[in-house]
């Protein structure tokens, strides 16, 4: 059975509401008695939890540093709570980009880039970067902003609005600029991986890199870079076959195109990574880095 992350995710934001609306008509009850009690309630119930998941936290990073927590955070649910409690940095600007990433395979290989330039509040400003398309119609502009849309509404807890910030959308072809002259904004930072020849025609091979756990595969002579992770589970897709450009998940049967991270039996995205190879080695990007025009 497939992985069902939109489904928790949603559930979890209506949790979330139903909690703070109750809250809210508690703390603001006639009863002064009611009152008092329900913020002497609430305030022990957070120095409980708040002591138990700082321990918690602690104990993690004495044990591995970073990497079990950079692990688990992974999951939306987890950051959420761990969030709440300040014990991890709240970056919104890193949520935006994680969310778009589920669907940056698929706007490149209609020649778009999207470069998000602010986040403020629940509204996240964008710009995009179009790239010339031989003999291909241009990506319209309501579906681009219907994917991104939908991305940030799912993934990004407390998305409002979409923001673009180009002037030049409307422009004719030959306003476009190659999107290679444009990506120095936001450029991919490549981290040394496995040698090319660890990765035959036809296979797949995982290995971790910056403590995220990268899956390769080489498809018609070229090598993709996907998460090694199945949605949202924490389950491994590298047990898993790849059939041309098809990887297989053993777990949940799943089927994705490792070329663009589209989930080919449902609606799902595994994180496509850029890769290269330089002098026989395999190089990908976890990071971006911003560099001057």
């Amino acid at each position: 059975m497939a992985p069902h992350e939109s489904t928790e995710v949603t559930g979890a934001r209506d949790v979330l509401a139903d909690v703070d609306r109750a809250m809210s008509q508690l703390q603001a009850h006639p009863d002064t008695g009611v009152r008092e009690a329900v913020n002497t309630l609430l305030e022990g119930i957070d120095a409980v939890h708040r002591a138990g998941l700082t321990h918690l936290v602690s104990a993690l990073h004495g044990m591995s540093g970073d990497t079990l927590i950079n692990q688990l955070i992974a999951d939306p649910a987890i950051r959420m709570l761990l969030m709440s409690y300040d014990l991890i940095a709240v970056d919104r600007r890193l949520q935006a980009e994680e969310a778009l990433d589920t669907v940056r395979g698929h706007l490149h290989e209609h020649g778009v880039d999207v470069e998000i330039q602010e986040v403020v509040g629940g509204v996240v400003y964008v710009r995009l970067h179009l790239a010339r398309q031989d003999g291909r119609e241009p990506l319209p502009l309501d579906r681009i902003r219907t994917d991104l849309e939908s991305a940030l509404r799912e993934f990004l807890m407390g998305f409002q609005e979409l923001e673009f910030r180009d002037r030049d959308l409307h422009a004719p072809p030959s306003a476009i600029v190659p999107l290679a002259a444009l990506r120095r904004a936001n450029r991919p930072v490549y981290l040394d991986a496995l040698d090319a020849d660890e990765v035959p025609e036809g296979t797949l091979r995982a290995t971790m890199v910056k403590d995220v756990s990268v899956l390769f595969g080489r498809v018609a002579g070229e090598i993709y870079a996907i998460r090694n992770q199945c949605g949202d589970s924490p389950l491994p897709l590298d047990l898993g076959t790849l059939e041309g450009a098809e990887v297989r998940c053993s777990w949940h049967g799943c089927r994705y195109d490792i070329r663009s991270g589209r989930q080919l039996d449902g609606d799902g995205r595994v994180q496509v990574l850029p890769v290269t190879t330089e002098a026989g080695r395999i190089r990908v990007a976890i990071d971006v880095e911003t560099g001057a025009r």
